[in-house]
Formats: structure tokens, C-alpha cells, sequence
């Protein structure tokens, strides 16, 4: 499998920016062209503290371009650039990054520089790009991107270390050139270590490469994909689970119990539903899902709703993505027990007895959803602390 490296294309290495590469915008076009080449594509990302100790600034009395020692490794100071969550750090406006499929973040730690894309310049850390590579499959990899004489030069030698049949397209990269002959030195350095120079025209003279995911089958509610070694089921049209702690105001919390034929046992779990199962689309929100499933399941409509927490359902298993959300205000409209055959029980469990409740329905042969005990640990946390249960932060890393 071949998957295209673009290496640091970010807006603080533009023309106008803090750190700019002389023509870098010039490889944006091509970098955009090439990735119709290949069934997989990564990009790097600087993002640095802003008391990063290769900043100039950080250090009174050094300018940019000067050279010291940190942490034990020779370092070029640089201008502020790339700092993390700023405008500057951020991929350029104008690449194409639907699709990019994942971006591995480098330079966090203060203490370290860091050019590849694999690891610091100390080898002291990786960034997982490798790892990820390996794990799809990868054993060819195309690099371009900026800086030709730094970030791209050290990623390249990295992916040869690690074992990746490894070419650089040279018209997609732009260099610093601190001295002269920085590029054309660079470029030497990486022939020399077994790197295959090439050109943009020479990729796209190569036959497309096959997708890189597959689908094995596909149903009315769910699909299986094959990427990479990974076998993994994904919702049909939606992706996301809504599900709801909800406590009345007689401190009892709902829990349904209903039979589940995947693991042929009855259940219990938190009200829960699709997010856009009604619609088959993804115009739902998380909220309004949340709204619907505890109405349905339930009987019961909450007047406020907060998001606590959001992750994987089953991060080996299924693409799914869980939304985790306390209910409170609580009215009781109707008898509840969900849509056509859910056959759902609603349990009022008082939370004092929650635990108690909980071990006898297992040892009775129920099958108790550890996503039960999550809702409980929220409820219980907030109790000792004394404070209203925050809404904890729900936009997930990149990379």
C-alpha cells in the first residue's frame, strides 16, 4: 500500500506568514492533484506552546536564525510560528483536506523540536505515524510538503529508517535556504540515504492505487469495512448514539431493560437511541436525539439537557461515536417502552439503591451495559463535590 505525506502545508509557512517558505503556497496546487493518486493520505502539523524553546523570542537577547543548544541537541531559533490553536498553525485555507485521513500533530513539548513527522529531533518520542502507517498496511510513501530543507528532509530519512520504501516529489516541496545550497544539499543527503527523488508528473504517470477501504457488506441499519487489517461496522447514513442519565426529582433513576438479540439476553441500560434514526440522516442533533429516545423509551420529556462526555461506543468494534447527556426537569406524558417491537420495561431505580439494584439483575442473568456505571460515576462525582455537573469539553484532537 502507498500512502502521500504532505508535511507541514500550514499557513503560518505561506507567503504572509510567520515563518514563510519562499513559494511555499506553490505547492498547494500540486499537493491538492496528487492526492487523486492515492488511496491514502496524512498530513504533519506543527503545533507548538507558545513558550516553545525554539522560539527566538524565548530566549533574550537571540534573534531568529541563531544557533544554540537544547536540551542537549544543536537548534535553530525561529520566529513565533505554528503555535498551537492560533490561525497560523492551522492546515492552509487552500488544501484540499477531504481527504486527509488523519493529521499527526508534532512540536508539542516545549523542550523539543521537532521536523519529522515520526519523531522528535531526539528520537525520544514518537508521534504514532509509523505505528498507523503499519497498521494500514502502508510499506511505500510519497513526501512533499515544506520545508524541503527541514520538516521534509527529516521525514523522509525517518520513513527509509523505519523500513518504508520512501520517494520525495521534489516540485511539491519548497525550502527554507538559510545558506544557499540548504535545498540542493538536503536533497543530495536524502538520494544518498536511499531516498527515491522524483516529480509530480512521474506520480501521475502511476495507475490510481486501489481504495484503501472496503466495503464487505452492506445492510439497511449497518455496513462492514474493511481499512487497512481493520475489520469495523459502521451505522448506515448515521454514525452517532445518543444516551441519557436521567434522574426524576425524586432522585430515581430511569434505566430500561429490554431483550437484545445480539447477545440474546435481556439488557439494562440508560435510554439510549440513534442520533437521525427517524430521519436516516445526519439533520438530527445530539440534543433532539436525546430528546426523542427519552420520550420513546421512557414517557418521560426533559426540560433541560447537558452534555457530559463524548467517545467511542467500541473503538475496535464500530465507528460509532456516543453522546452522553444528564436530563433533568423531568415530566412523565405517556407510559413510554420505545417503537413497534422494543418491548422496553422503565426502571425507577432510587439512586441510594442504584448499586444493590444493579448486582441482584445481574445475578439474575441480566446483562448490565457498563455505560450505566459511567452515568452513575457522573452522578456520584457531582454529589461529592458538592457542584452542578459541568459539560466536559466535546470537540475530540487532531491527528
Amino acid at each position: 500500500m502507498k500512502a502521500l505525506l504532505l508535511v507541514d502545508i500550514q499557513n503560518d509557512f505561506l507567503p504572509g506568514g510567520a515563518l514563510a517558505v519562499p513559494e511555499g503556497d506553490r505547492v498547494i496546487p500540486v499537493a491538492n492533484k496528487l492526492q487523486g493518486r492515492f488511496s491514502l493520505v496524512v498530513a504533519t502539523q506543527d503545533w507548538h506552546p507558545a513558550n516553545h524553546g525554539s522560539f527566538a523570542a524565548n530566549h533574550p537577547g537571540k534573534k531568529p536564525f541563531e544557533q544554540i543548544e537544547l536540551n542537549g541537541l544543536p537548534q535553530t531559533l525561529w520566529p513565533v510560528h505554528c503555535v498551537q490553536q492560533t490561525k497560523g498553525a492551522e492546515l492552509a485555507s487552500g488544501l484540499d483536506s477531504g481527504r486527509i485521513a488523519r493529521v499527526f500533530r508534532k512540536g508539542a513539548d516545549p523542550g523539543l523540536d521537532s521536523y519529522s513527522g515520526f519523531f522528535d529531533n531526539g528520537h525520544r518520542l514518537a508521534t504514532g505515524l509509523g505505528e498507523w502507517l503499519k497498521s494500514n498496511e502502508v510499506t511505500e510513501v510519497y513526501v512533499c510538503g515544506l520545508a524541503t530543507d527541514y520538516c521534509v528532509k527529516f521525514t523522509a530519512l525517518d520513513a527509509l529508517r523505519l523500513g518504508f520504501k520512501t520517494h520525495l516529489i521534489l516540485d511539491a516541496c519548497r525550502g527554507v535556504n538559510l545558506r544557499p545550497d540548504d535545498i540542493s544539499r538536503a536533497v543530495d543527503e536524502m538520494a544518498q540515504a536511499g531516498v527515491s527523488v522524483t516529480q509530480s508528473g512521474e506520480v501521475f504517470k502511476n495507475p490510481v492505487t486501489p481504495p484503501l477501504r472496503t466495503t464487505l457488506f452492506a445492510g439497511k441499519f449497518l455496513s462492514l469495512v474493511r481499512e487497512g487489517h481493520w475489520e469495523y461496522a459502521e451505522r448506515v447514513k448515521v454514525n452517532g448514539a445518543a444516551i441519557i442519565v436521567a434522574v426524576t426529582e425524586e432522585e430515581k433513576l430511569l434505566l430500561v431493560e429490554q431483550y437484545r438479540i445480539p447477545v440474546h439476553a435481556r439488557t439494562i441500560e440508560m435510554p439510549a437511541g440513534i442520533i437521525g434514526d427517524e430521519c436516516g440522516t445526519t439533520a438530527e442533533s445530539n440534543a433532539e436525539a436525546a430528546r426523542r429516545e427519552l420520550l420513546e423509551e421512557t414517557g418521560y420529556i426533559a426540560e433541560h439537557l447537558e452534555e457530559l462526555t463524548r467517545g467511542a461506543s467500541s473503538s475496535g468494534l464500530a465507528s460509532e461515536i456516543v453522546v452522553l447527556f444528564r436530563a433533568t426537569g423531568l415530566r412523565r406524558v405517556s407510559n413510554g417502552g420505545g417503537v413497534e417491537h422494543e418491548e422496553i420495561t422503565v426502571h425507577e431505580v432510587p439512586l441510594g439503591e442504584a448499586h444493590d439494584w444493579l448486582a441482584a439483575k445481574s445475578r439474575a442473568g441480566l446483562l448490565i451495559d457498563p455505560k450505566v456505571y459511567a452515568g452513575l460515576y457522573f452522578l456520584e462525582s457531582s454529589r461529592i463535590s458538592g457542584v452542578a455537573l459541568q459539560p466536559m469539553p466535546t470537540s475530540p484532537p487532531a491527528g
